[in-house]
């Protein structure tokens, strides 16, 4: 039990670090500024205020925080294995996947911006507009709701939870009968006295009957435990998640679809980076280095941390025999969601360099040259010699000198 506690504990903070990251990366993004700012900002390979990619960052923010919000109480909930109502335990572990599949695509939509700026350059605003990004997200909202909940849209796992209420098990991903509770007591009847006055809705309908297991003509004379009891067992990942889902559905888009897509975006961004380099002696701009560099650091994070939970996933539904240590499941488990970090880390804007080379000069130095863009990278001694050639007595200097030994 003490390590049940800990192993909470460690996920608490990890999603406490979740939304802290996230609200960083909120306010570097929508942080104002004056014109200054937002040209250091644009010059650095920063997203400009009101871009699509401004956007889409701010979403992956919004979506972090209230996501690591709502993930840390649930994955308490759901580490003690508490018995539960089965469609609240379909809530409870449908959220987490519903945050973690649409940052994923928010993931892959932000390094396809990034790649199609690079790409397209000049055509980039005509071709990627705010309206268009806006459906695509909207698209992935609505695929990240249906890849969550696919195992439990058009089937009855109402039968499967009352014959076991087993889906992995608690035994094939190597948790120990002591993290399971006792159920409550149920009806001694096979089918619970409440039936004979419930009041069937939408009989007919596409999931006609469904709000027929809560809703009864006369609500006071049973209690929540007796309208429940047909449907109630240890709320738990391994006990509600089929292992067919989660290989050939949440393995698939949670792992594959990112690391194909990020895979063909690295692929296609080191062949534009060896033409460049075939065409063109020079040096390569920094900026297609950083990119590559980025891409290839979330794509060795996505395989470091999220492969080991698939490969046991994959190994439980071909090999359901095999009896894993207690330990692998949490650690690759935890591994998984630290990948949650990784999106809100790489997509935050670099703070501004202090502007500690602008020296600020007296009023008695009056005829300043006017500050170019080109002249920031200079060091401070050579501003200093600026100012000094443009002080006043040096103009002082010069006449005298000019009077004394006059130019033939």
């Amino acid at each position: 039990m003490e390590f049940m506690w800990l192993y909470s504990l460690c996920q608490c903070c990890l999603f406490v670090c979740v939304i802290v990251m996230s609200v960083r990366l909120c306010m570097a993004v929508s942080g104002g500024g004056d014109m200054a700012d937002i040209q250091d900002r644009v010059q650095s390979g920063g997203p400009q205020p009101g871009s699509v990619s401004c956007c889409l960052r701010l979403c992956l923010g919004w979506v972090g925080a209230i996501g690591g919000a709502i993930e840390l109480p649930v994955t308490v909930v759901l580490n003690l294995r508490s018995p539960q109502c089965l469609y609240t335990c379909i809530t409870l572990v449908c959220s987490p996947l519903l945050v973690r599949q649409f940052t994923m695509f928010l993931l892959m939509l932000l390094t396809l911006d990034i790649h199609l700026q690079h790409y397209l350059a000049n055509r980039y605003s005509s071709v990627v507009t705010r309206h268009r990004a806006l459906c695509v997200v909207l698209l992935c909202w609505v695929g990240s709701i249906l890849s969550s909940f696919a195992q439990f849209i058009g089937s009855d796992i109402l039968d499967k939870w009352r014959s076991g209420g087993k889906g992995v098990g608690t035994s094939d991903i190597g948790l120990g009968n002591n993290w399971t509770t006792s159920l409550p007591q149920l009806t001694s009847s096979p089918l619970p006295k409440y039936h004979h006055d419930l009041k069937i809705i939408g009989e007919y309908l596409p999931y006609g009957g469904f709000w027929s297991k809560f809703y009864v003509e006369d609500m006071g004379n049973f209690t929540y435990a007796e309208i429940h009891s047909s449907h109630w067992g240890v709320c738990a990942p391994d006990a509600i998640l089929t292992p067919q889902f989660l290989v050939y559905v949440h393995g698939v888009t949670i792992f594959w679809l990112p690391l194909l897509c990020l895979l063909a975006i690295y692929l296609d961004l080191l062949c534009m980076k060896a033409r460049k380099a075939a065409f063109s002696h020079a040096d390569l701009p920094k900026h297609d280095s950083c990119l590559v560099r980025s891409v290839a650091l979330s794509l060795s994070l996505l395989v470091l941390l999220c492969l080991p939970l698939h490969i046991i996933h994959t190994v439980v539904l071909f090999t359901p025999g095999t009896c894993l240590p207690s330990w692998v499941h949490p650690v690759a488990l935890f591994l998984f969601q630290l990948y949650s970090l990784v999106p809100q880390i790489l997509f935050t804007p670099p703070r501004k360099q202090v502007k500690g080379q602008q020296v600020s000069f007296p009023l008695a130095v009056p005829n300043l040259p006017p500050a170019l863009p080109q002249s920031r990278g200079k060091s401070v001694h050579m501003v200093l010699c600026e100012a000094m050639q443009a002080a006043p007595w040096s103009s002082a200097k010069h006449s005298l000198k000019a009077k004394v030994c006059p130019e033939v």
